[in-house]
């Protein structure tokens, strides 16, 4: 209390102010990530880059369709061990090109083959395609796609499930509640010691 007033404690935020606020969060987190992954890139080694699984060279083109292209190795090989997955964000370079400098296109990856990385991009790049290229992976779209379909969800309002009760809770919609009647515990594995049973419960 300063000069005879109290300070007033701030109302939560509701369900739809959190669903609204959290969504352009996510995108600029996932455009932070990508130009995060990025700028790295271009303070790291290529062969350190290419031996961590992030980024692959020695590509060449196969056109499957408007908006997607097929990476194979130059030399016909089956791909080494990579961290590459369906959905990553990656980039794509001229092979001999630093790891800093400008990309010939963004992508995702749409499909993984023993010898081949089938890439998804917005628009295909119209110069470089005939010179060897490599992928850098910058993000993974999953993850993101994952959160905005919760966020989704939430919007909605969760009817069912064990959450229904929560939910309100979290958002100060409803005080939250004791249970009437006192829960058993039972745990799933049953070759619990007790020592494990009490830290549990």
């Amino acid at each position: 209390m300063e000069g005879g007033k109290t300070q007033k404690k701030s109302s939560p935020l509701s369900l739809q102010q959190f669903v609204s606020i959290t969504t352009p969060l996510l995108d600029l987190e996932k455009e932070a990530e990508i130009s995060s992954s990025i700028s790295t890139g271009a303070s790291r080694n290529l062969e350190s880059a290419q031996k961590k699984g992030s980024t692959y060279s020695q590509f060449e083109t196969g056109l499957m369709g408007k908006t997607l292209l097929e990476f194979q190795s130059t030399k016909g090989d089956v791909l080494p061990a990579h961290k590459f997955g369906t959905h990553d964000v990656v980039v794509l370079k001229p092979n001999k090109a630093d790891l800093g400098s400008p990309a010939l296109g963004q992508g995702v990856v749409y499909r993984l083959k023993d010898s081949s990385i089938t890439v998804a991009f917005d628009d295909i790049p119209e110069d470089g395609l005939n010179s060897p290229l490599r992928l850098e992976k910058v993000a993974n779209e999953v993850t993101y796609r994952r959160m905005k379909d919760a966020l989704i969800q939430l919007s909605k309002g969760v009817q069912k499930g064990p959450a229904s009760d929560l939910i309100p809770v979290l958002f100060g919609e409803r005080e939250p509640t004791v249970a009437k009647k006192d829960v058993k515990f039972t745990p799933f594995n049953s070759n619990l010691d007790h020592s494990q049973t009490v830290f549990y419960y």
